[in-house]
């Protein structure tokens, strides 16, 4: 067959279906013949894999952004978990040290406790001890009463004692003053003095003396003056002196009118040896009862 005839052929085959049928039965094994529904069933499973693999890289792509998104949740996660992790870390911190302070605080506590344990007993012991103060101080109130009781009593004896001492006072001064005027009265006599008044009481600082104006055996007038003492000793002497040339005490004489020049003696009930010494030295007088034991050594001026 030529190629014109095979092409005649072809045309004739393509012109008429069932040639072309006939053609394949002939020319095809039954496989071949069967590849092209076998290749369409292929091709419907193709296309349903390649639309189920369209929806699993679908799924997938899905997938990986729900992965993503659970890898930024994670990984946001995982920070507050730290997050809370380090507040975890600061908060036993925390609790360690509210533990110790607890600890201080539960040691200060049991510390009060025997402190105000001790106080209690303390406040015991001192409300015993007030309890017995309150009756001491009621028994010294007592007896404060009585003492007052007594020291009134003893006011009123001693106002009465002093009453009767100053009535002494008085008697013995009177008594020693009326024998210093007499002692003095004789000694003048002796000495051949005439006193022109009898000798009078002045009271001068709070104390008696004696005064009296004289005029010697040779004319010459002048003021006997005499402190009059109980008891005599030397410090008297000194303090008489001493007086006798006091210008206040001499103005407080003037202003009675006696003006010196004086003759100056001092009496004494009751004469310590060394007061005579003393007014030997010092030129003062001194009487007693028993008359002149010293002569004044000259007139003080």
């Amino acid at each position: 067959m030529t190629i014109e005839e095979l092409r005649a052929f072809l045309s004739a085959v393509e012109k008429h279906p069932e040639l072309r049928e006939e053609l394949r039965r002939h020319v095809l094994t039954q496989e071949l013949l069967a590849m092209p529904a076998e290749l369409y069933r292929q091709t419907a499973r193709l296309d349903r894999v390649e639309e189920e693999l369209a929806e699993l890289r679908d799924a997938v792509r899905a997938l990986v952004s729900s992965s993503q998104h659970h890898e930024e949740e994670l990984r946001a996660l995982r920070a507050i978990a730290e997050r809370h992790e380090q507040r975890l870390s600061d908060i036993d911190a925390r609790l360690d040290r509210l533990v110790a302070i607890t600890e201080r605080h539960d040691q200060r506590l049991s510390d009060i406790d025997e402190r105000l344990a001790r106080l209690v007993t303390i406040t015991e012991r001192h409300e015993e001890e007030l309890r017995a103060l309150r009756e001491l101080a009621q028994k010294h109130d007592d007896d404060l009463r009585s003492l007052r009781e007594l020291a009134q009593k003893h006011d009123d004896d001693l106002r009465q004692l002093r009453s009767t001492v100053a009535s002494l006072t008085t008697t013995v001064g009177a008594m020693v003053e009326a024998d210093a005027v007499d002692a003095l009265l004789t000694v003048l006599e002796q000495k051949g003095f005439t006193a022109e008044e009898l000798p009078a009481s002045i009271a001068v600082n709070g104390e008696l003396d004696i005064v009296a104006p004289v005029v010697a055996p040779d004319g010459q007038r002048y003021w006997v003056v005499v402190e009059v003492k109980v008891q005599l000793h030397p410090r008297d002497i000194r303090s008489w002196l001493r007086k006798l040339h006091s210008q206040s005490f001499r103005e407080r004489l003037a202003a009675a009118g006696i003006e010196p020049p004086f003759l100056a003696y001092v009496y004494g009930q009751r004469v310590y040896r060394p007061a005579l010494e003393r007014a030997r030295e010092l030129g003062i007088g001194i009487l007693s009862r028993r008359g002149e034991y010293v002569a004044p050594a000259s007139l003080v001026v």
